[in-house]
């Protein structure tokens, strides 16, 4: 630890640099002298350490950061609170000073203000993609987000609100016109709601029975296997009268322009239904809850959602139950098969 000491009338300076113990005479009788002569000491080592490379504050890596990563809107959004949030703890520190005990002074200060451990870990996940990227760039040697220990920051269970398949009637009798095709869709595929609205008629492959989607999520093409029910839909959406000519999107408006959402008339629909907590993205949810349900695998349900790893996907695991009775009858059956009251054999 770096401390000053006096030895008879001139204070000298100790510390540790690169697995050795300097110490050295600070040439003066002036506590706060030697001690300004340490800090100069303890620089010059650190930047001997870095390579005599120059050192960059957060603010400007995270500036670079937003405008250089190649990342969503809704994520470049997510990641500017984020950003506004750090800054309190971490603006005008260099990034080799961000460390542990930084980061843990962060994490108390926003726990202090109520904020919630999900949200916590979202601000983490931004500072951390920020270090790796600029380790990338040479302005960092290592993340220090990877050191520190996210065991005290309790993870939010997965959503996994999902239709009945009563809910899901009431819900269609109750949408409008416009509205119930991209229900059903929704259901009968399983579409984020981007990819369902920004659906165009070329993406549709009806002899396949397919939708070939290019731009996901997760930046990986895909192709989702269509039902009858999901035919029928996307047919009668297309023979529409009413439809306007041209469009190149599956759902439009009557003046051919693609929806961004319905959230308003899915809203009122849920109303009429007097359907509680239920969002669009639970109909995707509703698709691979009844996917399992019918005994589907949790590898093909990976594949048809276009999740970038099976763990994702595992949230639905405890809704498969078919397979585990098979395996207890079976190990029922391996026993040995005494007498099953009480007495001896």
């Amino acid at each position: 630890m770096a401390s000053v000491y006096r030895r008879g009338s001139v204070f000298w300076v100790r510390f540790r640099a690169n697995g050795h113990h300097v110490r050295r005479s600070a040439h003066t009788s002036k506590k706060a002298e030697a001690q300004a002569f340490l800090q100069r000491l303890l620089a010059e080592y650190a930047r001997k350490a870095r390579g005599d490379r120059p050192r960059h504050l957060y603010e400007d890596a995270a500036q670079r950061f937003l405008d250089e990563a190649s990342i969503r809107p809704k994520t470049r959004a997510c990641y500017a609170t984020s950003d506004r949030a750090c800054r309190s703890t971490f603006a005008g520190h260099h990034l080799d000073e961000i460390d542990r005990r930084l980061i843990g002074e962060f994490v108390s200060w926003r726990k202090r203000g109520g904020v919630s451990d999900t949200t916590i870990r979202r601000d983490l996940a931004f500072l951390s993609s920020m270090c790796a990227m600029a380790t990338r760039w040479g302005w960092l040697d290592t993340n220090p987000v990877t050191a520190f220990s996210k065991r005290t920051l309790k993870e939010a269970r997965p959503r996994t609100r999902f239709l009945s398949p009563t809910e899901y009637q009431a819900l269609l009798a109750e949408a409008a016109d416009h509205v119930r095709p991209a229900i059903v869709l929704a259901v009968e595929t399983g579409l984020r709601k981007e990819e369902l609205f920004g659906l165009t008629l070329a993406a549709l492959d009806l002899h396949r029975r397919e939708i070939v989607l290019d731009r996901t999520k997760s930046g990986a093409p895909r192709r989702v296997p269509l039902s009858d029910t999901a035919i029928t839909t996307i047919q009668a959406v297309l023979a529409d009268k009413d439809r306007p000519r041209g469009a190149a999107t599956l759902l439009v408006k009557a003046d051919g322009s693609r929806y961004g959402d319905m959230k308003k008339g899915f809203g009122a629909a849920c109303r009429r239904a007097r359907i509680t907590g239920l969002r669009w993205h639970d109909l995707r949810h509703t698709f691979a809850s009844w996917f399992v349900q019918a005994g589907g695998d949790l590898y093909h349900l990976s594949r048809i959602l276009g999740h970038s790893t099976i763990q994702m996907t595992s949230r639905y695991g405890h809704l498969r139950t078919q397979d585990l009775h098979v395996a207890i009858g079976r190990a029922a059956q391996n026993r040995p098969q005494g007498h099953l009251t009480g007495g001896a054999a």
